[in-house]
């Protein structure tokens, strides 16, 4: 039972690093987006989590078709930073974080990991939260939290130190280190990590998570019917930075109406917009939305301007700022 809630666990992780190009790092930095990839006639397709569309990329690394030439499986679970998204060429790759997994993979998004670091001789997963250093030590069924305090650089990574006193003392170290891994299951990871309990040193991988939040920026549409008319055409793109801008088009040659403001994600997984302007008038309105489980955005309780709950935009493409040449 411990090995397959392991697996299900453990089912996202890297792979190999190359230089970003430095016209990236004066510009938005790169873009990080995970999902699924393929071999094709014209080259390797890429297919991001919860979007329907398949796209074509330019791996740099050549990390992703020695991984497909090599296994079995017709397509593998990534992560990947690249260039901007330019019209009409393919997505440029620059470092591979993660290669391993299925597409059930993107709805395991370590929601609220900084990181986790786990292995499987015994099974031990911890995760680094903001609330404190969680271990699972399942060879003893035990779960500890640990507090967080700020780690020491090591130069090729980070050390966390901690301890818990009380009946039974505990100590805690643990590393995660610029390391290629690759665990048992064929899963490549972009860290290494070791974990030492009280003495016991325990190896593993690692990886970063908050997968949720760091790919909740980005763009999402839908139509909404209309009884008398063609409908509206409605876009939602939220930024990294808190900015949120929305678009009605009601496809009648009238300019469209566009809603600006910020927006934030709740501790309960909510995302809540605060629009605080249209067409450059001031004005107030509040949506709550909810993810779902094809990574789209539900609208939840009624809306002056939407109507009642039931519209979902669904995800399209990645955030403004990269939807543009960079060179």
């Amino acid at each position: 039972m411990f090995k397959n809630l392991f697996l299900l666990l453990f089912i996202v992780l890297i792979a190999g690093c190359q230089s970003i190009p430095e016209s990236l790092e004066k510009d938005a930095g790169p873009l990080f987006r995970r999902g699924i990839v393929s071999d094709s006639e014209q080259g390797i397709m890429f297919k991001p989590c919860y979007v329907a569309k398949k796209e074509l990329i330019n791996d740099h690394t050549g990390k992703l078709q020695k991984r497909l030439n090599k296994q079995i499986e017709p397509t593998v679970y990534v992560e990947l930073s690249g260039d901007n998204i330019a019209p009409g060429r393919p997505w440029d790759i620059y470092k591979v974080h993660l290669i391993g997994g299925n597409e059930s993979t993107c709805g395991y998004e370590l929601s609220g990991n900084d990181f986790r670091a786990a292995g499987n001789s015994p099974v031990w997963i911890t995760d680094l939260r903001t609330d404190g250093i969680h271990v699972q030590n399942y060879g003893r069924l035990a779960r500890l939290i640990f507090p967080l305090r700020d780690p020491i650089n090591l130069g090729n990574g980070r050390e966390w130190n901690s301890e818990l006193k009380g009946i039974e003392a505990y100590k805690l170290s643990l590393k995660i280190l610029e390391i290629p891994c690759r665990d048992r299951y064929g899963i490549e990871y972009e860290y290494s990590s070791e974990m030492t309990l009280n003495g016991k040193v325990f190896s593993g991988c690692a990886r970063e998570g908050n997968l949720d939040l760091r790919t909740l920026p980005g763009l999402y549409s839908t139509e909404l019917p209309g009884v008398r008319s063609a409908g509206r055409f409605i876009t939602l793109d939220i930024t990294r930075e808190g900015d949120v801008i929305v678009t009605q088009d009601y496809r009648n040659r009238q300019p469209l109406i566009i809603q600006k403001g910020s927006w934030e994600r709740l501790s309960s997984g909510r995302i809540v917009l605060h629009l605080t302007e249209t067409d450059g008038r001031k004005e107030s309105e509040v949506l709550i939305f909810e993810r779902d489980r094809r990574g789209g955005l539900l609208l939840k309780g009624y809306s002056s301007t939407y109507g009642k709950s039931g519209l979902r935009l669904e995800r399209v493409g990645p955030e403004r700022i990269y939807r543009k040449v960079s060179r």
